[in-house]
């Protein structure tokens, strides 16, 4: 038997294109400095905006979402999404691409809350391993996506039309989904989560429940520690290589080859799973690894030779990458309903968002004060300590 279906590839494709609006934007910041009059601090805001909708509102739209319907929320959100990239044909100053990044941003939150909820209901349990390492590559695969082939098309396109092509997609998926998606009928792996569900629960229930579960919190605060570590590394390091002599144009290549390493891992920790891994061992691999492995990029970089330095570099998004697709496979496993899939997986992304928006800048504070690396490795290894401890509570207290 197939272990992945048209119907779950077009669940994964809609994540992979709604990812695409991380990307589309860094792509065409000089151009909207020019067309729009933008700053590079609003420029930046304007990056920020979609993290913004997951910090505030991606707990309650998971909710939301489970009382509503996941087919019909992940329609709307395409919608949206693909609205919102076509309204790009009108924008005009910065206050509407404000907007539109702000709307654009829920409807990448809900995608990124209803897509692995409704991989759980239609897939069979001995397939969601595989499945989720697929979906857990989305952000890679779609950033990735966005930033080698909108500098292409800007050879013969303008930002515009570009965002409304794509736009057009999400609303082509839309349709496809509305048309062939039947997951009501489906009950594969419903029984991977024994609990009752109420036909009555109300929304406020489903908050609670999920707010006031360990398990769910613990696997919140395991996936703030690897996100917001992981964006910082790969933020930081082409200006710690230009610092260093290194070209800004390679010290880009560089840092595109860490980034795509972590595919490997997000990829290669569903195939683990499939085969029996425990997902404590892959968590206290991963931080492990994250946290050597930062020590030689950063806090070893006044001695060890720069060929080492970039090995480590790759090393820690490699080996990394099979926290996020363990923990959104347990988290499915974990969520205290079977109502509540969606609300959980929404506790663990508005938790990443908050600690995304918050350590990067603390990590600059740090470097700027001391004008040493090396603080960026304690803040990495801070990160990863703290998973550590935090995945022994979880399968100490609430393995299943």
């Amino acid at each position: 038997m197939s272990k992945i279906s048209i119907r779950d590839l077009w669940i994964i494709l809609a994540g992979y294109l709604a990812t695409m609006h991380v990307g589309k934007l860094s792509a065409v910041i000089p151009i909207l400095q020019q067309d729009l009059g933008l700053s590079f601090t609003q420029a930046g805001f304007s990056l920020s905006l979609v993290q913004g909708a997951g910090m505030l509102f991606a707990l309650c739209i998971g909710a939301f979402s489970e009382k509503v319907g996941l087919k019909r929320c992940m329609i709307l959100a395409l919608i949206i999404l693909g609205l919102s990239s076509i309204a790009g044909l009108w924008i005009q100053h910065a206050t509407a691409l404000y907007f539109f990044r702000f709307t654009e941003g829920i409807g990448f939150l809900t995608i990124s809350l209803c897509a692995p909820a409704i991989l759980k209901r239609i897939s069979r349990p001995e397939t969601l391993n595989f499945k989720m390492g697929l979906w857990s590559s989305y952000m890679g695969v779609g950033v990735g996506l966005a930033v080698f082939s909108i500098p292409v098309l800007l050879e013969y396109l303008n930002w515009q039309n570009i965002w409304a092509i794509l736009g057009s997609l999400y609303l082509i998926i839309a349709g496809i989904i509305k048309r062939y998606l039947r997951i009501d009928s489906m009950a594969f792996a419903s029984n991977t989560i024994p609990q009752p569900v109420p036909s009555n629960t109300s929304f406020w229930q489903i908050v609670k429940v999920t707010l006031t579960h360990p398990p769910i919190l613990c696997l919140a605060i395991i996936f703030a520690c690897y996100t917001s570590q992981w964006i910082t590394v790969t933020g930081f390091l082409p200006s710690m290589y230009v610092e260093h002599g290194i070209d800004l144009k390679v010290a880009g290549v560089l840092v595109s080859i860490v980034v795509l390493a972590n595919l490997g891992g997000t990829f290669g920790a569903g195939m683990l799973l499939q085969r029996g891994w425990k997902s404590k061992t892959l968590f206290s691999t991963g931080f492990t690894a994250m946290l050597c492995s930062s020590f030689m990029a950063f806090a070893a970089s006044s001695w060890l030779m720069f060929e080492l330095q970039f090995i480590s570099a790759v090393l820690f998004s490699l080996i990394g990458g099979i926290i996020p697709t363990t923990v959104f496979a347990i988290t499915l496993q974990h969520a205290p309903r079977a109502n509540a899939a969606a609300a959980s997986v929404g506790l663990v992304l508005q938790l990443s968002a908050c600690a995304q928006f918050s350590v990067p800048p603390l990590s600059a504070a740090l470097v700027s004060t001391t004008q040493n690396w090396a603080y960026i490795a304690a803040v990495t290894a801070s990160l990863s300590i703290l998973g550590i401890l935090m995945t022994l509570l979880l399968f100490k207290r609430y393995a299943q």
